[in-house]
């Protein structure tokens, strides 16, 4: 454990930075044709008068809250799913050459980069100085890195 180097801010943020824009990217590719097909079906039936304008602002709320449920859940199911596995890390992390393990060195289980990644979530829109939490930690953990025991560290 003493030989380990901590990934530090700088690092964390940029690998931070590659995984928003891999997500946004991945985002646009899933939601855009997603909207636009709920859109198309919604005014089809509008025009040809099968359904009410009831009907059509349910149809409407629906594919909203699709919407919003994806863009919740899909960075959750990235970060954690990419953290347990066998390669430690997001695409971000992986570029940056960092990985994130168990404070006692070991892998991550499925649960713990979960808990991880929705109490990272979490923080990321509560408050995002409580991103720098981490530059006044001995082990420079954020606070999902406290809630899975976890470290980020150099995989060089």
């Amino acid at each position: 454990m003493e030989n380990l180097k901590l990934a530090g801010f700088g690092k964390r943020l940029v690998a931070y930075i590659i995984d928003a824009i891999v997500i946004s990217i991945a985002m646009s590719i899933v939601l855009i044709p997603f909207g636009g097909i709920m859109a198309i079906m919604g005014m089809g039936a509008a025009e040809s008068g099968e359904i009410g304008e009831a009907a059509m602002a349910a149809t409407a709320g629906f594919s909203i809250l699709g919407i919003i449920l994806i863009a919740i859940a899909a960075p959750i199911i990235y970060d954690g799913l990419m953290t347990a596995s066998a390669k430690q890390g997001t695409l971000g992390k992986m570029a940056m050459k960092i990985k994130v393990i168990k404070e006692d060195g070991s892998k991550l289980s499925t649960s713990d980069a979960i808990v991880r990644a929705v109490v990272k979530s979490i923080i990321g829109g509560v408050c995002a100085f409580l991103w720098f939490v981490m530059l006044f930690n001995k082990q420079e953990q954020n606070l999902h890195d406290m809630a899975a025991k976890s470290l980020v560290v150099s995989a060089e």
